[in-house]
């Protein structure tokens, strides 16, 4: 049976539809006939557990554990992968270091950005305590007063948007950390990631809440898995619209015999695409961080240095450190996507781009 699936809007952050409940009953039952009718087939689910790929110890954790390892054994045997000469074991050897790089630039780029971010929040926040001044005397001031504050607030998130647009400043600068972390990831999770880093730093500054800083280089991946592989050929919503409309004419024409079970008549090669599903457990050293917005003294601007109080920054320069340097540890599904055939018979270079970075949710008893 030939696997297919929908090319899905840009609206969408994938190519293959998530997988459902369903869909992994379905293939770990599969997995089960062929295993109790199949010697061959128990040998290789042997030799795929030796060899670590499938890692039932871990697998095992989640809920719908046992389900989840026989499902991975029969998608793991999906004929598209072999077709296409793709090799899971190379795919894990090359996730583990994608994965650290993933997490480097991302708080490399946190770590950039955050001072002048900061700066801008006070800018916005001087500008909407200069507009909202009022006399409490006068009733008509303190209801235009309300609506000004009002509609400052609305705008305020606008403005900071503007002024942190993440693709633009990827697309204008390749080679910087916008750049590199726009060239790893898709498009949807590039906006995910920037609404996560404006949201944290205006919570945390708004309502004076510590803020963690990350220490560059410290992260190291403690352990890793295959949680999913699956193949599906691509169908664009478009051929399959002109496909059927092709059909519905044929089929009001009169002077037309159509027998639809042979239609379209000649075979499509469409591109087929692979989603790579994967949990991994990352350490990484972080240092507590206030949000205080930061008193710029320019008398001091022609001090001896030794003169300057620096004492109140921390080495980003936008608060305090709290606290020592402490180590967190967190589990992650990071979902990889690419095309393993083009549908052409060029030449194609097999590129993944990192389409989601979840908590493993379904891994509840790992901290």
């Amino acid at each position: 049976m030939k696997a297919t699936g929908k090319l899905l809007n840009t609206a969408y952050k994938s190519l293959i539809k998530p997988r459902s409940q369903w869909d992994t009953l379905s293939s770990a039952f599969a997995t089960v006939v062929s295993i109790l009718s199949s010697q061959s087939d128990r040998d290789k689910f042997v030799d795929t557990v030796n060899k670590g790929v499938i890692n039932p110890t871990i697998l095992g954790q989640a809920d719908m554990g046992f389900f989840i390892t026989l499902a991975l054994h029969h998608d793991l045997n999906n004929d598209l992968f072999k077709r296409n000469g793709f090799s899971i074991e190379e795919f894990m050897q090359g996730a583990e270091p994608a994965l650290e790089n993933f997490q480097e630039v991302l708080y490399s780029l946190d770590r950039q950005i955050l001072p002048d971010f900061v700066k801008k929040l006070d800018t916005v926040t001087e500008t909407m305590n200069d507009e909202t001044k009022i006399d409490v005397g006068d009733v008509t001031d303190v209801k235009n007063g309300a609506l000004g504050t009002l509609e400052t607030l609305q705008n305020m998130e606008k403005i900071v948007k503007e002024q942190c647009d993440w693709k633009k400043e990827a697309k204008e600068h390749p080679d910087s950390l916008y750049g590199q972390l726009y060239a790893m990831v898709s498009e949807q999770l590039l906006e995910a990631c920037r609404l996560q880093f404006v949201s944290s730093v205006m919570n945390c500054y708004f309502n004076q809440i510590p803020r963690i800083a990350y220490t560059l280089d410290s992260g190291e991946i403690q352990s890793i898995a295959l949680l999913s592989a699956r193949a599906h050929e691509v169908i664009p919503e478009n051929n399959e619209e002109e496909e059927d409309e092709e059909v519905k004419k044929m089929q009001q024409d009169p002077d037309v015999m159509v027998d639809v079970s042979l239609t379209p008549g000649i075979e499509k090669k469409y591109p087929i695409a692979a989603q790579i599903e994967v949990l991994y457990s990352i350490a990484q050293k972080f240092q507590k961080q206030s949000l205080v917005p930061v008193q710029i003294d320019h008398a001091k601007d022609d001090a001896p240095l030794e003169d300057k109080d620096d004492g109140a920054k921390d080495s980003t320069g936008t608060g305090t450190d709290d606290d020592k340097e402490f180590t967190l540890q967190t589990t992650w599904v990071a979902i990889f996507e690419g095309i393993l055939n083009d549908g052409t018979d060029n030449a194609h270079s097999l590129r993944w781009k990192l389409i989601d970075n979840r908590p493993a949710y379904e891994f509840p008893e790992i901290d």
